[in-house]
């Protein structure tokens, strides 16, 4: 794999001397049309995510073009989604297409396994990724190509262990996805909750296609058991970081008495799950382990400005958006702004990098304003709590609370 990268960067690196990302079309006028490439898991895992970040963008486009029209600038955007399915594989083929095509602004993708893939071919070439969902502390590096508008693993690990320590917990058993993104959240629940003093132990890793819990949820049970000979069944919990395989681990849970018999944690990868929401035996378990799990917060002084637009998106899209879905919508209003504030779409790597710094920092978003560390990440940040609960006969996710302000 690296070494077809490395070869695919050497020959469309050649390109860029004499192609760029815009498309001169003629008219009453000359108008550039400039592309967009997002990188969307449509079909896969987080699936609900990426629909709702893609009619997200479609929303913020038209908006964007209209602007430019009336304000007769030159400049037009244009969508390009490709569904990477949370496949590693799948993103680098797409920002293969996306690099030889020229373009050099590029939204996603959402996992940080995927993130971590096309990095090589971003930094390279010049390109700006920007993920709207990435979190993962491998990914926090300085003059890179890739920004992120959520906080990393760092705030929101420090986040949660604070908060599952201030409900009284002092043991927890860990598992997780085995991805880049989901073991380095699950590192920052441990490491936090051991710098307040308790015991940690994670147990099992699992791949996003398992479907067979059985070995994991023994190790989780062995571990609870073991737990239970120094510290009551109130102050050990379980955190589970992972994504939408979590409704089979909890389908596969419910009705073990010590699996139910702790609190259960998410990380932000499950947060407000449409699918577990279709499962009532795994949504049960929820309800019985008092799961919650962490998603950046939308700041209430701008509820008047997202409500309406999460009921635009879930028209457009038939799929619940959240914070996620409106970083998407927040990135390609500031590329607009770069695009303005540079007349066009800066060619070269680092002139693009700082544009779009520039263009970022300060920019007030639906989703608040806009602040990224010395890595390209979001600086700070409040988490919202949702947990499951069983109302009008129907499951639903609902508010539990909120954590303190975080800033790294």
């Amino acid at each position: 794999m690296k070494s077809t990268i490395k070869l695919f960067i050497a020959l469309v690196a050649s390109l860029f001397i004499f192609t760029g990302c815009d498309k001169s079309e003629e008219g009453n006028g000359q108008v550039t049309t400039i592309q967009i490439s997002a990188l969307l898991s449509e079909t896969g895992g987080l699936s609900y995510i990426g629909l709702s970040s893609k009619a997200a963008l479609e929303i913020a486009i038209a908006e964007i073009n209209q602007d430019f029209s009336s304000k007769n600038s030159p400049y037009r955007f244009e969508l390009k989604v490709y569904d990477t399915q949370l496949n590693p594989t799948l993103a680098v083929q797409a920002m293969q297409s996306i690099a030889a095509s020229g373009c050099k602004l590029v939204i996603g993708p959402l996992s940080s396994s995927e993130v971590a893939a096309v990095k090589p071919i971003a930094d390279s070439l010049g390109i700006i990724v920007v993920s709207p969902s990435s979190t993962a502390n491998s990914l926090s590096i300085a003059n890179d190509m890739v920004f992120r508008f959520v906080p990393g693993d760092q705030i929101v690990g420090q986040a949660m262990a604070n908060s599952i320590a201030n409900e009284g917990k002092k043991a927890l058993v860990l598992i997780s996805r085995n991805d880049v993104g989901s073991l380095g959240l699950n590192a920052e629940y441990a490491s936090n909750f051991a710098s307040l003093g308790y015991d940690t132990s994670l147990v099992a890793t699992f791949d996003g296609t398992t479907t067979d819990f059985t070995s994991v949820l023994a190790n989780v049970k062995n571990q609870i058991i073991n737990y239970s000979a120094t510290h009551s069944r109130s102050e050990i919990a379980v955190v589970s970081t992972s994504f939408d395989e979590t409704t089979l681990l909890f389908n596969q849970a419910y009705g073990d008495t010590v699996l139910s018999s702790v609190n259960w944690y998410g990380g932000d990868g499950f947060y407000k799950n449409q699918i577990l929401l279709t499962n009532a035996s795994a949504s049960q378990f929820a309800v019985n382990t008092n799961f919650y799990s962490p998603g950046f917060s939308l700041p209430i002084a701008n509820q008047n400005l997202w409500a309406p637009l999460l009921t635009k998106i879930y028209n457009l899209s038939g799929q619940q958006g959240d914070a996620f879905t409106l970083n998407s919508y927040d990135i390609v209003k500031v590329m607009a702004k770069m695009v303005q504030q540079n007349f066009g779409v800066p060619a070269l790597g680092l002139p693009l990098r700082n544009a779009f710094v520039n263009a970022a920092n300060g920019y007030q978003g639906i989703t608040g304003p806009i602040i990224l560390n010395a890595n390209g990440d979001r600086a700070n940040g409040t988490f919202d709590y949702y947990g499951v609960q069983y109302s009008n006969n129907a499951y639903e996710w609902y508010f539990v609370g909120q954590s303190q302000r975080m800033r790294k």
